[in-house]
């Protein structure tokens, strides 16, 4: 029957690997954590489920980058019946998609959107068959301290309990499903296929400064291919940016501060090919649909195991060779530290709320949202939680600069995954192809690099 229906719906022989698994469970009416590589075909799983079921589906999706692409490859597939709303649209567009909502068969929404009181309404009478937790490592990475109604999603499945939820990710740290039982209140089947991706290889390099590394960095672009270059900061995305251009590469950058339009702009010069490099901070991390990315780079090391594997899974989709390399300098284990711990919620900050004193305006709201679904021992609870998780990312990249042995071994058992090694595993085990792909769009130097991505922008 699956088969049958795969053929009619997307002209498919044949399911990839874990897929018919997923869309079965689902079928059964199972609430499912379905765990895929980057790449491997996860919107299928809850599309063709909505095919069959004859029921609308409702996607919960963390970054508006995310729901653009899959409403537009849905789309271009001839699929009409999708509705999405997201906060980089103008009141127009938000107000006529917000019409759409009880005729379609796909709605595309986040958590935050969903839980305004008076947004909650436009789904209240519709017969949802279907909720997807997309990218559902989100709501363990995310969930307390940066987007706190992620660790609210549970009250959007209890709103329709006929519904049966299916949480995707490419990325599942061992204890991703005990933390979705918890904040969904249900027993998740798990469906697991290997996350590892083999065309991909791994490098690092250590370096005494930042100079040393914009050098050898800007030696390695001329020959990298389309190329994501990751920064910790959007500061840095700037400065790194400015020098590429100066070098003479038409450069894109990518971070939240950006408006909605320009996001969009570079993202599209970039699937297009008119730019060869962007710079961007984690904001890039998802929703890329770029087959022929060759080169990730990590200018500064990720904060943990699972964004670096989500991060680097931008490259290679279309199968072919491509390489992830990161790079170090001491200067960067502070930078981490920093970017980890430094706002973060403490037991001191949840018992000043507790007794009614002032916190700053983000802590506050992070914990006025939360105490919306759990008690204030259940909060100190989840922050100790998210520290221990937090710290234990942070020592185990740490640890994968100075590694003597496989990488891929080494990130992998993270997830508790053996792996199987490729030819072009990683620089300790040796890696047998060599990406030479020009990046020739050079560009006149005749005006900055700000004057030349406003006119980017302007000319769009």
């Amino acid at each position: 029957m699956l088969q049958k229906a795969l053929q009619e719906w997307f002209g498919f022989d044949d399911f990839n690997p874990g897929q018919e698994a997923i869309i079965q469970s689902v079928l059964d009416n199972q609430n499912t954590l379905g765990i895929l590589p980057t790449g491997s075909g996860k919107s299928l799983c809850y599309q063709l489920p909505t095919y069959i079921n004859q029921k609308p589906t409702l996607i919960i999706s963390p970054l508006i980058s995310l729901m653009d692409d899959q409403v537009m490859q849905m789309k271009k597939k001839g699929e009409r019946s999708v509705c999405y709303v997201h906060s980089g649209m103008s009141l127009e567009e938000k107000n006529k998609n917000l019409k759409f909502i009880k005729k379609s068969k796909f709605i595309f929404l986040s958590p935050e959107f969903i839980l305004n009181r008076d947004n909650i309404n436009f789904l209240r009478d519709i017969d949802l068959g279907l909720i997807v937790l997309d990218e559902a490592h989100c709501i363990t990475e995310w969930g307390y301290d940066f987007r706190p109604h992620y660790a609210l999603v549970g009250k959007i499945t209890d709103r329709f309990p006929k519904a049966t939820v299916l949480a995707l990710t490419a990325t599942a740290p061992k204890h991703l499903k005990e933390d979705l039982n918890e904040v969904v209140n249900t027993q998740f089947r798990e469906i697991k296929t290997k996350m590892d991706r083999s065309n991909i290889s791994l490098t690092h390099f250590n370096f005494d400064n930042d100079n040393e590394k914009m050098k050898w960095l800007l030696e390695k672009i001329n020959c990298s291919g389309p190329t994501i270059i990751y920064v910790s900061s959007k500061k840095k995305c700037r400065e790194l940016a400015q020098e590429i251009y100066k070098a003479g590469y038409l450069t894109g950058i990518y971070h939240g501060d950006m408006s909605y339009q320009e996001r969009q702009t570079v993202q599209q010069q970039f699937i297009q090919n008119d730019i060869p490099i962007v710079v961007a901070t984690s904001a890039f991390g998802m929703g890329i649909n770029k087959p022929d990315i060759r080169t990730v780079i990590h200018f500064h090391l990720p904060t943990s195991p699972s964004s670096y594997i989500q991060e680097i899974g931008r490259a290679g989709r279309d199968g072919i060779y491509s390489q992830a390399i990161s790079l170090y300098q001491s200067d960067d284990a502070f930078l981490l530290e920093t970017l980890l711990f430094s706002d973060m919620i403490t037991d001191a900050d949840i018992n000043a709320y507790k007794n009614g004193m002032l916190l700053p305006v983000e802590k506050q709201s992070i914990i006025d949202v939360l105490r919306t679904r759990y008690s204030i021992n259940e909060i100190h609870q989840i922050f100790q939680r998210s520290e221990s998780r937090k710290k234990e990312g942070y020592i185990r990249m740490l640890g994968y600069k100075n590694l003597t042995t496989c990488r891929r071994e080494y990130l992998m058992s993270y997830f508790g995954e053996n792996v199987q090694k490729p030819e072009s595993c990683c620089d300790n085990d040796g890696i047998q192809e060599i990406i030479n792909v020009k990046n020739p769009k050079k560009v006149t130097r005749k005006m900055n690099y700000l004057e030349k991505l406003n006119q980017i922008f302007t000319n769009n």
